[in-house]
């Protein structure tokens, strides 16, 4: 367990998990009570922490920080003053950039956030280089109205951005996944997979994996099977596994019948593992046909 899971309540000090364990409302409610100076602490945990070992603490926190800036922007942008001031990690501070924090306020509320983003430079300078990750965006309609665009653009300093990113993640080989063999595949699957939030900012390999495997579903959807197999083999985190179903077996699934779905009932019928999987996806946009047999695979209690 982690400082997250202790601060709200998923354990006590010995690391001892509650029973019953805290509901929705009061792991909110204990969020909303802490002070921001704690809330700093915990993006650095989301921040930090491999996806394999995210604890119900550090999911608590990411759902929060997933909808801070669209439910309370004024809350959100005292949030990231209270990390640009308190965090001295760059790569940290970057991730707000990157996620929703930042870019809730702009799509959603940037009436309201510009002349408070315009504050925040003035007062705490390290806002211009944030706002620089996203000056491109901004830039190409990710605000729409015009007189906002151009205030905005105005306290981003993207060079200053572009260079700290060229030097804090110079750019590395890419990985060839074609070329490599189902067990190789695998094992890279599981080791980008589980990276942590500031691991995947460090190269590309978590964005070339996600093209790959979409290509690879819509193509070769019987290989994307294949590979679901394998890292089963190797894995039994549940992180991992949930985002296996969630996302590599739920591509490959065709809308309608046919060899594939095939396949996929046929390994749920002898392996209580896959199965398993199997139940973790979402049949929205299948056929009735298909939707009925993945859903008698899944009833199937294995022996």
């Amino acid at each position: 367990m982690t400082w997250c899971d202790e601060v709200l309540g998923f354990c006590d000090d010995a690391g001892c998990a509650p029973d019953p364990a805290p509901t929705y409302e009061q792991v909110g409610n204990r969020i909303d009570g802490l002070p921001m100076t704690d809330w700093v602490r915990a993006w650095r945990d989301v921040c930090t922490t491999k996806f394999r070992d995210r604890t119900p603490g550090v999911y608590a926190f990411v759902t929060h920080f997933d909808r801070l800036s669209h439910d309370e922007p004024e809350r959100g942008v005292a949030f990231i003053e209270q990390a640009l001031g308190d965090e001295p990690d760059d790569e940290v501070i970057n991730l707000i950039a990157k996620g929703k924090l930042l870019g809730q306020l702009l799509v959603f509320h940037a009436a309201r956030a510009t002349p408070l983003l315009q504050e925040l430079a003035l007062r705490q300078p390290r806002t211009r280089w944030l706002m620089g990750r996203e000056a491109r965006a901004i830039k190409n309609g990710m605000v729409e109205d015009e007189t906002l665009t151009h205030r905005l653009l105005a306290i981003c300093d993207a060079p200053h951005y572009r260079a700290w990113k060229e030097k804090a993640h110079p750019k590395v080989e890419p990985i060839d996944f074609k070329s490599l063999t189902l067990p190789e595949l695998a094992s890279k699957w599981v080791e980008i997979m589980s990276r942590s939030e500031i691991e995947i900012e460090r190269d590309d390999h978590w964005y070339d994996l996600y093209d790959y495997q979409h290509t690879l579903t819509g193509s070769e959807p019987m290989k994307a099977l294949a590979l679901v197999k394998a890292v089963l083999e190797i894995e039994d985190n549940p992180n991992l596994l949930g985002s296996l179903s969630a996302g590599l077996l739920e591509d490959l699934i065709p809308r309608d019948d046919g060899p594939v779905v095939d396949a996929v009932v046929a390994e749920a019928a002898k392996d209580p593992q896959f199965q398993d999987l199997l139940c973790g996806v979402w049949f929205d946009g299948l056929s009735p046909e298909v939707v009925a047999r993945l859903t008698w695979a899944c009833n199937q209690r294995q022996p």
